[in-house]
């Protein structure tokens, strides 16, 4: 009867009890859930908006704006690498810093900037015309050269803006309107001597031709008008094959072979280059089998991997498949991978990478250079080869400084155990400084222009003696 009575007094105090625990345990996740959220729209770099925070937000009051103009702008500096080289990462990001305070200087209320990756950021402006918004670009440029020189950097800072002025409220697309504002800063043209383009007429017309292009995809790989080039790389100490690149052209008539800088970027843009990937890498496949088939000893060849794809867990065993049924051994196969491919879900690249080196095969990152390029992707990839963009080799003209970078980042890598590929080889003063520097392979103009897989003649691992620019043989 006391221990009944006992538990009628203590019932409301255990009662108590529990709602405050669940009420301390909801707020605590509360607390949780908030703070995911902020890092979830937090840019890593800048502390402030991401790309994810800015299409939310850009949506919200691009369907409420009313009797109010917008402008998406996307923006970049143009030899960004530049200033990495020269004053070294540690100031680039000051610099991304610099650039981000300047944006949120002239952005007001109702208006957003946001940093995406690398030099590249977004805005998004108001303005009653035209002029008022150049206007506002003039300021934004001054101000941008002000904030680098605050940073004692003297260096020739190049900015450049894509401009989409938004159409009525309530019918953007805010994925839509980036991207024509990022087709408008590739054209690299000037408006009113500024430094920015406005998508237009003309520019639609393009992206037209280009929409129709990826609308051609399938058909045209069931026509096989996609022609598999090989590029050979060589070995810098020996002038002999090492291996060799596959390239891409699309032959739309007898008369035109187009360069995949003319599809690609679109093909990348819509996805459909998880198709033309794996029309590629087939085809690579069966010319291997080809070569073996006749009594030649292939050397490795790299073969281009999107991002799209990259991210497919199943492309591994996918891959893997395909080059048992010709029966070419994975070893003889090196999916490339471009450096910018790494500004975003960088461990589930990583992840993606060590699916394909468990399956067999080795990785390369492509284009190295070409971008805000992180030392500790370096370290974070499990790559066996880094590919030196062609700027670097560009960059020997400036004088020492330059040698001492593309010198520099290749003993870094043969320390990492990565094998070096300069890309974009032309003249032999650049060869003779690759082999000063040991540099293990090269590839380039200087070498040989890349040939379609049915030209390709003693195609061999160790064959091919120098004998001189572009009479190498394979």
């Amino acid at each position: 009867m006391k221990f009944n009575r006992s538990l009628n007094v203590l019932s409301p105090v255990l009662t108590a009890a529990g709602i405050f625990a669940l009420f301390t345990a909801q707020k605590s996740r509360k607390g949780l859930n908030h703070r995911l959220e902020a890092a979830s729209n937090e840019d890593p770099v800048t502390g402030g908006a991401n790309e994810r925070k800015f299409l939310a937000e850009a949506g919200s009051l691009l369907r409420s704006a009313e009797n109010k103009n917008y402008a998406v702008i996307a923006f970049h500096v143009r030899g960004f690498r530049g200033i990495n080289e020269v004053f070294g990462y540690r100031n680039g990001t000051r610099v991304l810093h610099g650039i981000h305070w300047v944006f949120m200087r002239h952005t007001e209320e109702g208006e957003l900037s946001a940093h995406v990756y690398a030099d590249r950021f977004l805005l998004l402006l108001s303005f009653q015309d035209r002029e008022e918004l150049c206007l506002r670009i003039k300021n934004i440029c001054a101000d941008l050269k002000n904030t680098i020189e605050f940073y004692g950097i003297h260096y020739e800072l190049s900015p450049a803006f894509g401009v989409c002025e938004c159409p009525e409220a309530g019918t953007a697309d805010v994925r839509e309107l980036v991207n024509r504002a990022v087709i408008a800063l590739k054209t690299g043209r000037t408006y009113e001597k500024l430094p920015c383009a406005f998508y237009d007429e003309q520019i639609r017309t393009r992206q037209i031709t280009l929409k129709n292009m990826a609308d051609r995809l399938s058909p045209a790989m069931q026509n096989r008008e996609f022609v598999v080039y090989y590029q050979p790389k060589y070995s810098v100490a020996e002038e002999t094959l090492f291996g060799a690149e596959a390239l891409v052209r699309w032959r739309t008539n007898p008369q035109t072979l187009v360069p995949p800088g003319e599809f690609i970027p679109e093909f990348e843009r819509t996805g459909k280059i998880a198709e033309l990937d794996r029309y590629v890498f087939r085809q690579v496949c069966s010319d291997i089998r080809k070569w073996m088939d006749e009594g030649r000893e292939p050397a490795p060849v790299s073969v281009n991997l999107s991002r799209v794809n990259l991210l497919d867990f199943s492309i591994a065993e996918e891959y893997r498949a395909q080059a048992a049924k010709f029966g070419v051994p994975a070893g003889l196969l090196e999916l490339e991978v471009t450096e910018s491919a790494f500004a975003q879900d960088g461990p589930a690249l990583e992840a993606a990478m060590k699916k394909l080196t468990d399956a067999g095969f080795s990785l390369s990152i492509d284009d190295f250079g070409s971008d805000y390029s992180s030392l500790k992707m370096l370290y974070d990839v499990p790559a066996q080869t880094l590919k030196l963009d062609r700027e670097f080799l560009n960059g020997l003209n400036s004088g020492e400084r330059g040698r001492a970078v593309v010198s520099a980042v290749t003993g870094l890598a043969k320390k990492l155990h990565m094998t070096v590929v300069a890309e974009g080889v032309e003249t032999e003063e650049q060869l003779e400084f690759l082999k000063k520097i040991r540099c293990a392979a090269a590839q380039g103009y200087y070498f040989s222009l890349p040939r379609a897989g049915g030209a390709v003649r003693g195609f061999a691992a160790g064959r091919g003696k120098a004998g001189g620019p572009r009479r190498f043989l394979w």
